[in-house]
């Protein structure tokens, strides 16, 4: 019988200004063989049902998920993407350009739960990114 190779699905969890990071970081991530599991868009102005539909959404991606990673600074669901997905064991990858950003307005202590992995670079890493994200299936 053959071992199983685990999937590896992850959610992504950032700004939605951060439009020409994501597009780099998730074509390098789909090249080696990872599926992302909920593709957000700019709800603009959208109303309370359509908002109601996505907040279910992305949370189910998170669900789905073997890893979530998390690009800061985020916007305003980031850290509650974070934090469902500790809730459901899931290993959370944290990319921050410094520790200030980490620390601002003051420090998260769930940035330092023992499920998380914090990479921080200036720039974005996209091997190193890979190389935590495959240590992190389970």
């Amino acid at each position: 019988m053959a071992d199983s190779i685990p999937a590896k699905r992850y959610y992504l969890s950032t700004r939605k200004d951060r439009g020409a990071e994501v597009a780099a970081l998730t074509e390098a991530l789909r090249a080696a063989g990872w599926e992302r599991t909920y593709v957000w868009t700019d709800l603009g102005n959208a109303g309370p049902e359509t908002l109601a539909v996505a907040a279910i959404a992305e949370l189910k991606g998170v669900q789905d998920a073997n890893v979530l990673l998390a690009l800061l600074p985020g916007g305003f669901g980031t850290h509650v993407e974070i934090g469902a997905a500790l809730a459901l064991g899931k290993p959370v990858i944290l990319c921050s350009p410094d520790r200030k950003t980490l620390e601002t307005p003051y420090p998260c202590i769930f940035h330092y739960h023992a499920s998380v992995t914090l990479l921080i670079s200036e720039e974005l890493h996209i091997p190193d990114i890979l190389d935590v994200m495959e240590s992190r299936l389970g």
